[in-house]
């Protein structure tokens, strides 16, 4: 695998994501009709819950990338190290995403402005990790030969 396929598999996870924070939102919107009240104190349990998750999730996802991508270097096959980069990356975007996706229907369902906050928050750093083509290049500069090609 080269490394325009990797990027390509990349941006392809990512519009996956995007997609699903997209059906985040509607499933919000419906459930939001079909949910009359929920008791306060089940609110302030499930806010608290999901603000500790964002506030532990970010930081950790993104320092758990970095050290799995010290340790991917390490790997001997090419192959395997552009495998361990493609599911890390799917890593780092799963641990956003839940955090995004609990915030979008606490918002809808709860009707917590608060959640408005974290949702940003989660876009940002959503933002943050696009796989543009000169990210994917410094990060897979650890380990990628000096010509980008596959060392057999």
């Amino acid at each position: 695998m080269d490394f325009s396929t990797t990027h390509k598999q990349l941006k392809y996870d990512f519009v996956f994501a995007v997609g699903v924070a997209l059906l985040g939102v509607l499933i919000g919107y419906i459930a939001a009709m079909y949910i009359s009240e929920v008791s306060p104190s089940v609110v302030n349990v499930l806010k608290t819950i999901v603000i500790l998750y964002v506030l532990i999730s970010i930081p950790l996802s993104l320092s758990l990338f970095k050290r799995r991508l010290a340790k991917i270097s390490t790997y001997g096959a090419h192959e395997d190290k552009i495998r361990g980069y493609i599911n890390i990356s799917r890593i780092r975007i799963l641990f956003i995403m839940i955090g995004l996706l609990c915030a979008i229907i606490l918002f809808f369902v709860c009707k917590l402005n608060d959640m408005l906050y974290l949702i940003g928050i989660e876009l940002i750093i959503l933002v943050l990790c696009i796989p543009t083509h000169n990210r994917v290049e410094q990060e897979m500069a650890v380990f990628m030969p000096e010509n980008n090609e596959i060392v057999e």
